[in-house]
């Protein structure tokens, strides 16, 4: 069957899923079919490390620090912080890697898995976020007219994949938006909360993306759906004071990176790194454009998940320069763009942005 633009949802979905399997495989074949690479411990980073050697034995490190899969690792062995001396106290920064807590619950099995099954966990659970952010993006796209391949662009988006290769939670996250926007569409605007609750804690920067889509449907319908925004906020927010108290006691073993700095002062001080790589210029230069493209064609747009997208422009002008100088960090700071910026050039303009009948949703939103 051709996944031309009429090709069922579903075989989108499960394209996405070979996507991200092969994807997969090419890391892991060369490492023995060793799922260990993925959790990205380094060799700057012995304290992490170690701790993955008792519980796993022999594990595979990468140059460097490593990356976000490590303090996932940590978690996703104690999802409810039962232990914080055991688990936590290998975290950098544990109030602020605690606050993600969704993806290490899921693959943690909710506290019940062991830490041999969790490597793999960690993996199958990034795989079938990417399949499923697949399917409902086709299906998005469907219901806005235009291809149901559009989904390939979530298992295509280099950020995501960037996060699969490090085992973070981006892909839960956005994946969770997506199916809030689904809810929206469908008028399920119970789950929609719901899910962007689920997506603030994955990763708590996607708030953003639901404040894009609460002032997309005041637009489209003049009506304010707080819940949109409160629940997640909320959700945070007892889970931030759980998270508190259970840490009360853990001091943590550094401070790590800052992501956030001055308005504009993290591009103009990368710039000038960028300059002396001329590659590094030049495939910075390009995701600049994307970035600077997009927000016009939103403005004139009323697709969802690019005005949930828009506050990431906003927030690309606050990110450090540890994030900006890198594609890697950046694309993954910016994911929700990559994957929305097709579909504002390839969906009629004139989609409606939610249902006409929406409207009697009011007053249960």
């Amino acid at each position: 069957m051709s996944l031309g633009k009429h090709a069922p949802a579903w075989l989108v979905g499960v394209a996405g899923l070979a996507i991200s399997v092969g994807i997969a495989l090419r890391v892991l074949i060369p490492y023995g079919m060793d799922p260990t690479i993925f959790l990205a411990l380094g060799e700057d980073a012995p304290v992490q490390t170690v701790y993955a050697q008792h519980l796993l034995g022999a594990v595979n490190v990468r140059p460097g620090g490593g990356h976000d899969g490590k303090y996932f690792f940590a978690q996703a062995n104690d999802p409810w912080y039962l232990e914080p001396e055991l688990h936590a106290a290998v975290l950098d920064r544990p109030a602020y890697r605690g606050q993600r807590m969704l993806f290490p619950l899921i693959a943690g099995g909710f506290g019940f898995f062991p830490p041999a099954v969790i490597v793999w966990s960690m993996l199958v659970t990034n795989l079938l976020a990417m399949a499923v952010g697949a399917l409902l993006a086709a299906k998005l796209a469907a219901s806005w007219g235009g291809p149901t391949w559009l989904g390939l662009l979530v298992p295509l988006n280099i950020g995501l994949l960037f996060e699969l290769e490090i085992g973070g939670a981006g892909i839960l996250a956005y994946t969770c938006c997506l199916g809030a926007l689904w809810a929206l569409v469908n008028q399920r605007t119970w789950l929609a909360p719901i899910l962007f609750a689920g997506a603030a804690l994955s990763r708590e920067v996607m708030v953003a993306f639901a404040v894009g889509v609460f002032v997309l449907w005041w637009l489209d319908r003049r009506e304010l759906p707080w819940r949109l925004v409160i629940t997640p906020l909320v959700a945070m927010a007892v889970w931030y004071v759980y998270l508190h108290v259970r840490l009360d006691h853990v001091p943590g073993v550094g401070g790590g990176l800052q992501n956030f700095a001055p308005p504009f002062v993290g591009f103009f001080e990368a710039f000038r790194s960028w300059a002396r790589e001329p590659t590094q210029l030049l495939i910075n230069l390009s995701l600049l454009t994307v970035i600077v493209a997009f927000t016009p064609l939103v403005l004139r747009s009323r697709l969802p998940i690019a005005w949930g997208a828009l506050p990431f422009v906003a927030l690309a002008t606050i990110l450090s320069v540890n994030v900006w100088r890198e594609p890697f960090d950046l694309t993954r700071a910016l994911a929700p763009i990559f994957t929305a910026a097709p579909f504002l050039v390839t969906v009629p303009r004139r989609a409606e942005a939610f249902p006409p009948d929406a409207h009697a949703t009011k007053g249960r939103t």
